[in-house]
């Protein structure tokens, strides 16, 4: 190398056996240039950053995107879901009707009319590309008249309704944004978007609870939470319930945070069922999954139909007596005020080490799960486990019971 020119051929090549890809810290200045005292961001950025420090920040610092392309990806099916389940239930409650009046018929109408919406805005009209895409079209179509009779079905057996879809909070939104302070007189401003608040009234007592579409199955996994991988649904949660007074007029207390899974699943072995059975299987697909109070009048309220069992609408059973079942997922009010707590504390943590200017190749492993696996800046980072100075964040799980513990003995020490 020292007798070759500098810039020629074989010096770039045993250059190559010294390169190390590890990113360094930002001084103070760059990091004056870089963010203004007031940082805006989102939960699921902070998201992100759990993930990868350096995930987020060459997506979110730099500004990097990949370059966009001419296909139907996941989040663009995802997307035509989510926007059609909330204009239909719009529509719903426009024409002053309620989700457990719609007919078959009724909730036929309304999916198509969201599709014929919503289908041209999509990546440039790709669902009317090509005779392919007009058949897949049909069967997102029918994948939304499934979902949407489920929700008519679960409204017909609950007290909870919605009172908001998708509710914003931030600047210039319904509900102010969730500030959080950080050092040297920074401010972490957070803004959002809720898919869908419930709401119900039980002895004087309103409940709101957060019901979140998604299209690939998903749960409040407590390990997430801890590592800060799950933040959302608590934050959305703790925005709601802070601002309810001023938001629906009176103070409220949670009932829960719910994912609903939008899919057309496939039942097994339908030759031995009739259509009754076969119905009633579907309803349990869709069943929702999350996080809920504990509390018998709540639980019942979200399932009016259930005496004794597990329900078919929320992650809860009851006994006879009216107790809760084991592998009910139930906390009381005191732990999802803790929880609440601790996801702030994660959240002003990230905040913490984005001013302090770390930017960390920490991409996190869980059991086969690793955060490159469909991470687009493998390219910029280079990360490679093979390297001594690499390796992945391995995190620890445990039981939901284990990780609850840990979740409340972290929130005391804060």
């Amino acid at each position: 190398m020292e007798h070759e020119i500098k810039n020629g051929i074989t010096n770039r090549v045993l250059q190559s056996l010294f390169y190390r890809p590890k990113p360094e810290q930002l001084n103070e200045k760059t990091v004056e240039q870089l963010y203004d005292q007031t940082i805006r961001s989102s939960v699921s950025r902070l998201e992100t950053y759990h993930q990868c420090s350096y995930r987020y920040f060459a997506q979110y610092t730099l500004g990097l995107n990949e370059r966009s392309t001419f296909q139907l990806a996941a989040p663009d099916i995802g997307q035509l879901f989510h926007e059609s389940l909330r204009a239909i239930t719009e529509w719903v409650y426009q024409e002053g009707k309620a989700f457990f009046e719609l007919t078959d018929e009724d909730i036929r109408a309304y999916a198509r009319r969201a599709v014929e919406k919503l289908a041209p805005v999509l990546n440039h009209q790709i669902l009317f590309s090509s005779n392919r895409y007009k058949y897949i079209l049909r069967k997102l179509e029918q994948v939304i008249i499934r979902a949407t009779n489920v929700l008519a079905y679960q409204a017909r057996h609950s007290e909870f309704a919605p009172t908001g879809i998708e509710i914003g909070f931030g600047r210039r939104h319904k509900l102010p944004p969730l500030q959080l302070n950080l050092p040297k007189g920074y401010q972490l401003e957070l803004s959002g978007r809720i898919d869908r608040v419930d709401q119900a009234e039980i002895d004087d007592q309103l409940y709101l609870r957060i019901v979140d579409y998604k299209s690939s199955q998903k749960d409040l996994s407590l390990v997430d939470v801890y590592y800060g991988l799950a933040l959302q649904m608590l934050t959305y949660l703790d925005v709601v319930l802070t601002h309810s007074t001023k938001w629906v007029g009176k103070q409220a207390e949670p009932a829960g945070v719910l994912y609903f899974h939008v899919h057309n699943p496939t039942i097994s072995d339908p030759k031995e069922a009739d259509d009754e059975a076969l119905e009633e299987e579907m309803i349990k697909a869709f069943k929702m999954k999350g996080l809920l109070l504990e509390d018998e009048d709540v639980a019942k309220a979200m399932d009016q139909s259930l005496e004794s069992g597990m329900s078919k609408i929320a992650p809860f059973g009851v006994k006879k007596d009216g107790s809760f079942r084991s592998g009910s997922k139930t906390v009381d009010q005191e732990v999802f005020q803790r929880m609440n707590k601790y996801v702030r504390h994660v959240m002003m943590n990230a905040g913490n080490e984005i001013v302090n200017g770390e930017v960390k190749l920490n991409p996190y492993q869980k059991k086969d799960s690793v955060a490159c696996t469909y991470c687009p800046f493998q390219s910029v980072c280079q990360f490679d486990p093979t390297l001594d100075e690499h390796e992945y964040r391995r995190l620890k799980e445990d039981s939901d019971p284990a990780m609850l513990e840990r979740i409340l003995k972290r929130e005391e020490e804060l």
